[in-house]
């Protein structure tokens, strides 16, 4: 027969139980604590980090560069903005952030090199740009006059053909998109006849190239 158990064992187990259910409570009490810490902790390091973000972040309108001729600075970066779809604001801690911005500005038609991308103590954020120079205007056969540089490059239609050769001969071929070259034969010879002859307008014929200078004399040439 199984032993009888006496009031004292009773009274033993009955205690040891008790003092497992209060250490079973004084854990999860402990877990609940720390985990309602480590939610608020992680919260504060959330928002000390959006804060230095915050401080670090530069609005692309306020990037300081020079612009194009017939473009203020302001048009001139939102258009920059517009053609490399790049965001409104980013952080001038970025390490590629001269990657990004060179490709960024390099994108838009009047832009010919990005030279340089610096930060300064102040957290201002400087592009020195080479810009496009008109060369020729070109008549399409659109009616339109659009100008190239010295590499045959369509400029955007608000470049101003003063000071700038002129090929009177209308162009058959159709129109890249600014800033790309104009992949026609007469542009890209005519071209090559400004940078070495700089005559002030060009004619083609059945011959070869009428060119006139500015104080009017004429040049013949070959084809």
């Amino acid at each position: 027969m199984p032993a009888k158990r006496t009031p004292k064992a009773e009274s033993s187990g009955g205690s040891a139980r008790l003092v497992r259910r209060l250490i079973v409570v004084a854990l999860t009490l402990a877990v609940g604590v720390g985990v309602v810490w480590g939610v608020a902790r992680l919260g504060e390091e959330a928002r000390r980090g959006i804060g230095s973000r915050d401080r670090y972040a530069v609005h692309f309108a306020s990037i300081e560069c020079d612009s194009p001729p017939g473009l203020e600075r302001v048009a001139f970066l939102s258009e920059v903005r517009y053609v490399a779809n790049f965001p409104e604001s980013f952080q001038s801690l970025d390490p590629e952030l001269n990657a990004k911005l060179t490709a960024a500005f390099a994108a838009h038609p009047w832009v010919a090199g990005v030279e340089d991308v610096s930060v300064t103590t102040d957290r201002v954020v400087q592009v020195k740009l080479r810009f496009r120079v008109p060369v020729l205007a070109v008549h399409p056969q659109n009616g339109t006059v659009r100008l190239v540089d010295s590499a045959g490059v369509l400029l955007p239609p608000e470049a101003s053909p003063d000071g700038t050769a002129e090929l009177t001969s209308p162009v058959a071929t159709s129109l890249p998109l600014a800033g790309q070259v104009w992949p026609d034969a007469d542009v890209k010879r005519a071209v090559e006849l400004v940078e070495s002859h700089h005559p002030r307008r060009l004619e083609k014929t059945p011959q070869g190239w009428r060119l006139t200078t500015a104080d009017g004399k004429t040049l013949v040439l070959e084809r």
